[in-house]
């Protein structure tokens, strides 16, 4: 009965303005918090500010400064941000979620209840914060595929549509790193397209401007333009993504500290500096840029799933996210993947059932990654995470779901 409600509820969602005193006053703090942190710039299309509005906002997801910055660029106009349903579990957001206009979704995945209330918003004049790729990126690119249903969606909003990236964004505060580097990261905005444009405009001719704008390199940005970004601890949470040693092959035996990261295998040793520098010590052996590593690990998953018997198994802890947006251990099993399902196969803790959660990998275009080393799948507007029992695999499980999704879907390298 509780699901049902549930349900019910999301379906008959209707989203509101953020609150007119609240949101001012997180513009205020997130303009001095932006200045101390990451030295925030802003380079803003003056285009936008001859439009009243309502906006759909499309930003790169490069940090978690995405959303801030693109509330600041935005102001005075307030903007109810989408976000994964994932965000509502966040104890920091619970007690504001309503107040500054929160929209979930299935992250993933354009399900037609968010959809809805998406049109309901921007049908009462409310604006849109919408990050297409999902998630942060792992390595400072672009996620390889933006689903063509986005122009449909712009389509059927029919609002202005603004593009904000963060140059630098990623090198401030990347996905594997706790904390914030100190260095200049700037706001760059452009009006795409007016809504008399939306309308004149195909789906297929907006799919492609989009789909370009979203194409961006952080690493290559950072060492073109010799930037620094100040850390006492530079590389201190690289293995979580660069696990694969380029000297021996070996997996998961790369261990990072404040400025290296060592495979314990064969001892390879690579610095890591301010400047995103990749630099070997001794006879070691490294890539240039991290996006470089990351593409290497990706080749060598490409030609592991091209045996037709591929499968990838962990022993899990499950957890699941009730009512209330709290995350509850329900029980253990094994998380596994393979050339068609990605899923959990396990046993619950109250009644002993077994309990099989699976999605098709021609369905899955990535997955949400967790430094805790964790996998997040959300089904039926249900979040559910996983927890590696080893604490680790969770990158590589990310690579083998979009790669299969890339062979699945026909898509190019």
């Amino acid at each position: 009965m509780k699901t049902k409600q549930k349900t019910e509820d999301i379906k008959n969602f209707v989203p509101e303005k953020p609150n007119k005193f609240l949101y001012p006053l997180l513009i205020f703090v997130g303009r001095i918090l932006g200045k101390i942190w990451i030295n925030a710039k802003f380079k803003k299309d003056p285009a936008i500010n001859g439009r009243k509005g309502p906006f759909v906002c499309l930003g790169t997801h490069s940090c978690i400064m995405d959303v801030a910055m693109m509330m600041l660029t935005m102001s005075p106009v307030s903007l109810n941000i989408v976000c994964g349903r994932d965000v509502m579990t966040w104890n920091v957001l619970k007690p504001f979620a309503k107040a500054i206009g929160l929209l979930p979704i299935n992250q993933f995945e354009m399900d037609l209840a968010s959809i809805r209330s998406m049109k309901r918003a921007v049908d009462k004049g409310c604006s849109l914060a919408l990050f297409p790729e999902g998630k942060f990126t792992l390595d400072g690119r672009g996620m390889y595929y933006i689903p063509e249903s986005l122009a449909k969606l712009v389509k059927l909003l029919k609002a202005d549509v603004v593009f904000c990236h963060n140059n630098g964004g990623y090198c401030a505060r990347p996905r594997w790193y706790n904390g914030f580097k100190y260095g200049t990261v700037t706001n760059v905005s452009e009006l795409l397209f007016t809504k008399e444009q939306v309308a004149e405009l195909s789906d297929k001719e907006i799919y492609a401007v989009i789909s370009e704008k979203f194409k961006f390199n952080d690493c290559l940005y950072q060492r073109e333009n010799n930037l620094r970004f100040k850390a006492k601890n530079p590389a201190e949470g690289l293995h979580y993504i660069l696990y694969k040693c380029p000297k021996c092959g070996a997996e998961y035996e790369n261990l990072s500290d404040a400025h290296y990261l060592t495979c314990e295998h064969c001892g390879n040793k690579v610095e890591y500096t301010e400047y995103g520098e990749l630099i070997p010590v001794g006879d070691s052996v490294t890539f240039d840029r991290i996006d470089l590593w990351y593409e290497f690990e990706r080749e060598s998953v490409r030609k592991e799933i091209e045996d037709e018997n591929f499968e990838m198994r962990h022993e899990v802890v499950w957890e699941q996210a009730d009512e209330n947006h709290n995350y509850v251990e329900l029980g253990r099993g094994e998380f596994y993947l393979n050339r068609d399902y990605i899923g959990f196969k396990g046993t619950r803790y109250d009644n002993g059932e077994d309990v099989v959660i699976e999605v098709p990998t021609l369905k899955q275009a990535t997955i949400v990654h967790k430094n805790s080393e964790a996998i997040d799948l959300t089904i039926d507007t249900v979040v559910n995470r996983f927890h590696f029992s080893e604490v680790k695999w969770s990158c590589k499980y990310n690579i083998a779901v979009e790669e299969l999704y890339r062979k699945n879907k026909g898509l190019p390298l």
